[in-house]
């Protein structure tokens, strides 16, 4: 598999939300530190990502990319991955498959060589797009848990009316449903 994403199960800090914090904060906000982290795997080559400080950045991204390609049947997008843990830039085109072509340059482990010289990953649309699911399945029993549904009710029933439109599970968790 040249992409694949563990989803990994995180412990969550319980915490009092009483301000309406964005998506992003409060995921930041719900996981420690030290945690389970999820791994991507880039042609073969792993990179974690770390739920506080990484997905929490990148969650409104995750979900633009997720919603752009679903609702095309085809096109380009480029996204600047703002973590400074996974600073990266993927150039997306695709109609069936899709090709993302990549400028990694900062990856926790020190990797960017090798993911700058395996940088072009190429795979099915819908095959990608599956590869989240699980991801955005751990987002939102945790947000669930830290009682952020009834926060800000409008970008929860987003994470989840898009997981929902994400018909299927990614190689890793097919078997276990």
């Amino acid at each position: 598999m040249n992409f694949r994403i563990q989803a990994s199960c995180p412990q969550i800090i319980k915490i009092n939300l009483e301000e309406d914090f964005s998506i992003g904060e409060t995921i930041e906000d719900i996981f420690p530190m030290n945690n389970e982290e999820a791994i991507m795997v880039w042609n073969h080559t792993s990179i974690p990502l770390n739920y506080k400080y990484d997905i929490s950045i990148m969650i409104e991204d995750i979900m633009e990319m997720l919603k752009t390609l679903l609702e095309n049947e085809k096109g380009d997008l480029i996204i600047h991955w703002p973590s400074n843990t996974f600073r990266v830039d993927w150039f997306l085109e695709w109609n069936t498959n899709l090709k993302i072509t990549s400028d990694w340059a900062n990856v926790v482990g020190d990797v960017e060589s090798i993911l700058n010289k395996k940088n072009i990953l190429e795979i099915g649309k819908s095959e990608f797009i599956y590869e989240w699911k699980k991801l955005l399945q751990v987002l939102l029993t945790n947000l669930k848990k830290s009682g952020y549904h009834q926060i800000n009710p409008r970008e929860f029933s987003d994470l989840y009316e898009l997981e929902k439109k994400i018909s299927t599970y990614g190689k890793l968790y097919t078997s276990f449903v």
